[in-house]
């Protein structure tokens, strides 16, 4: 949208995939700008809702926690996202829920399922919230149904978009369908039973009579080929016979992990305390080493792990105070709204392992870093007042 309404050409050789320099820096001004209002907005919502002594102490923390804010100068999707979240937090906690206000919060939420794919099942943890904060069910069926419609209207256009692209109408990214067959389920069999799994697909797709000029899928390593079907489409006569393939892949995934529980579990808990390492320097290696998987095997990251480790520490046991602190308080609804949203958001990529996706949940955490940080600082204002 950005390269459209200010007319910059993206591509220098739309043909080679060439992208143009140059044009790109007043984009990320706009998403700095873009996160600081929407922080701005955060604050001016809920500031009746929260003591100040505690606002005070999360609006810091989002504005200058170096894992959030490294984001804002590159390029990645992160920046935005984050920006979603809070915008949908302020519409949430402020309590404000009139019918025009819950119509903008659905279109929101599209817009953050929009942004990146794991924000698009978010509608179910709001949907625990909104059944449990109002006490009439009239009330909430009312209420999550403009939500609803304001969501509805604007994926239902990305459906649509699917449906003539593919012949299938489809809103949640097939790429997705692809993940648990990349990265998981290599992590769960051992090479033979890949092999098996591999050499499985590879009779599949002859079957099927799916004709690759471009590519010899017999070279390809097994996690790539789940995005070979998954990102492919070049007409409608062919394109069925990929998503049959990628939803073949999808399900037999599933099935694998399923029938391997104790290897699943024990990649799963491994995966998980990966991802819950925070990562200040992320955007920093990956300009220095360009990709994860090269970070994850060099020196580089053996140095700034044990750094890494503490400040990950520091933040939670500040969190955990706030946890304690918050649960005496009388903001209860606060407290149910931060940690279904921090659930969500850790279940539903936590067996990744990758640091990055890991960073939204910071932004729920932020609330409890304010009632944390200020409950440290005035234990220790009493301590010298004694």
């Amino acid at each position: 949208l950005y390269y459209l309404v200010f007319d910059y050409s993206l591509y220098e050789d739309i043909e080679k995939k060439i992208i143009s320099i140059g044009i790109h820096k007043n984009f990320l001004y706009f998403q700095i700008i873009f996160y600081y209002l929407s922080v701005l907005f955060l604050y001016f919502q809920i500031r009746k809702n929260i003591d100040v002594k505690y606002l005070f102490f999360s609006i810091f923390f989002l504005c200058l926690e170096p894992t959030i804010v490294q984001y804002h100068a590159s390029f990645w999707s992160e920046s935005i996202f984050f920006s979603f979240q809070i915008l949908i937090m302020g519409f949430i906690l402020s309590k404000n829920y009139s019918n025009f206000r819950l119509f903008l919060l659905g279109i929101l939420l599209a817009f953050l399922a929009l942004q990146r794919t794991n924000g698009f099942y978010y509608f179910a943890p709001l949907l625990i919230y909104f059944y449990l904060y109002f006490n009439n069910k009239f009330d909430f069926l009312k209420k999550i149904s403009i939500i609803a419609v304001g969501f509805i209207l604007i994926t239902s256009l990305v459906g649509y978009h699917s449906l003539k692209r593919s012949g299938k109408f489809f809103i949640v990214p097939l790429e997705a369908k692809a993940a648990l067959f990349a990265y998981a389920v290599p992590m769960i069999l051992n090479e033979k039973e890949l092999e098996i799994e591999k050499e499985n697909i590879l009779n599949l797709v002859e079957e099927k009579d799916i004709i690759y000029e471009d590519k010899d899928l017999s070279k390809l390593p097994y996690s790539q080929l789940g995005f070979t079907f998954c990102l492919r489409f070049d007409s409608l006569d062919t394109n069925s016979k990929y998503l049959e393939m990628c939803d073949y892949i999808n399900n037999r995934s599933k099935i694998l992990m399923i029938t391997n529980p104790f290897d699943t579990l024990k990649f799963f808990i491994k995966s998980s305390l990966s991802f819950s390492i925070l990562n200040p320097f992320h955007i920093f290696t990956d300009n220095k080493l360009n990709q994860d998987s090269k970070f994850y095997f060099s020196e580089t990251h053996t140095k700034l792990k044990k750094y890494r480790i503490f400040y990950s520490l520091l933040i939670y046991l500040i969190c955990l105070f706030g946890l304690i602190k918050i649960m005496k308080s009388q903001n209860k609804h606060i407290l149910l709204f931060v940690v279904l949203s921090s659930l969500y958001f850790f279940l539903i990529l936590s067996w990744h392992g990758n640091n990055r996706y890991f960073v939204p949940v910071l932004i729920y955490l932020s609330i409890l870093f304010g009632y944390g940080a200020n409950s440290i600082l005035s234990f220790f204002i009493k301590s010298n007042n004694n």
